[in-house]
């Protein structure tokens, strides 16, 4: 795949910046640290308000700052009689901007639901860019693959968070076409790359990813982190080229290196 590179000087936002955008997001193994594909660890993340993906949340205030107007929605999987207030506190509490949130309302999941809503989303709004968040825990990469060919017409990107690997227990990998990633890093260097966030929000996730890589040992289970223990993304592949990477990013990209080997 060809690498995209990446300088660090001032960028103006390209015209999709101002566009009518729409940001897509999982919750699951997306923001939320929740290990969903084990019935146990899954279980007990259900009233976990702290464990998430450290620069997330960053992220999408950065997306909200930047590109005026625009609507978050977070369609997930979960029945909404038993999940809906532990959702909504999680992105509350944790600062993530929120248009709507869109739950399943049987206890038994409806393996299209994720369609319906965004079919319907995307034929009210007509957005003139979508921006996908999800991870290659369940259905994201196939849902938001299947979307991106019934609306061909809209501008759109997939990053799917490699929180699995197809070597083990991801039925569902990344697609060709979408933006695989393991931290919050690597999206903020692909949404800068594309103009849809200037080089100046670059350093405040790096420093957040930094700082928590330092902190953690390698056993988290609970709380903010970059990689949860039970993480296995021996599929993830680096494809960001930065010409005189700062020293944070080249540890960064080690750990990741190391962690995903």
């Amino acid at each position: 795949m060809k690498k995209l590179a990446i300088v660090f000087m001032s960028l103006a936002l390209s015209a999709l910046a101002e566009a009518k955008t729409l940001v897509i997001s999982d919750i699951d193994d997306t923001i939320k640290v929740s290990n969903i594909l084990s019935k146990a660890r899954a279980s007990g993340s259900f009233f976990d308000d702290d464990s998430r993906f450290v620069g997330m949340a960053e992220i999408y205030q950065a997306l909200a700052r930047q590109i005026p107007d625009t609507e978050f929605h977070y369609v997930s999987l979960a029945p909404k009689v038993l999940m809906n207030e532990q959702h909504s506190d999680f992105l509350e509490e944790n600062g993530f901007p929120v248009t709507q949130l869109h739950m399943n309302s049987g206890i038994k999941q409806d393996p299209e639901f994720k369609q319906k809503v965004i079919r319907q989303l995307l034929q009210e709004k007509q957005p003139d860019l979508i921006i996908y968040f999800g991870d290659n825990g369940q259905f994201d990469a196939v849902v938001y693959d299947q979307m991106m060919q019934e609306f061909p017409q809209i501008p759109a990107l997939a990053y799917i968070r490699e929180a699995y690997s197809k070597l083990n227990e991801s039925k569902h990998p990344t697609m060709p076409g979408q933006i695989g990633f393991v931290t919050s890093v690597e999206v903020v260097l692909d949404l800068i790359s594309r103009r849809l966030l200037p080089v100046s929000d670059y350093r405040p996730i790096q420093d957040i990813v930094y700082d928590r890589l330092q902190k953690d040992d390698g056993s988290e289970n609970f709380g903010p982190m970059v990689f949860p223990k039970w993480q296995d993304c021996r599929d993830f592949v680096w494809k960001w080229e930065v010409k005189n990477p700062p020293q944070k990013l080249i540890e960064i990209i080690n750990a990741i290196e190391a962690r995903c080997k």
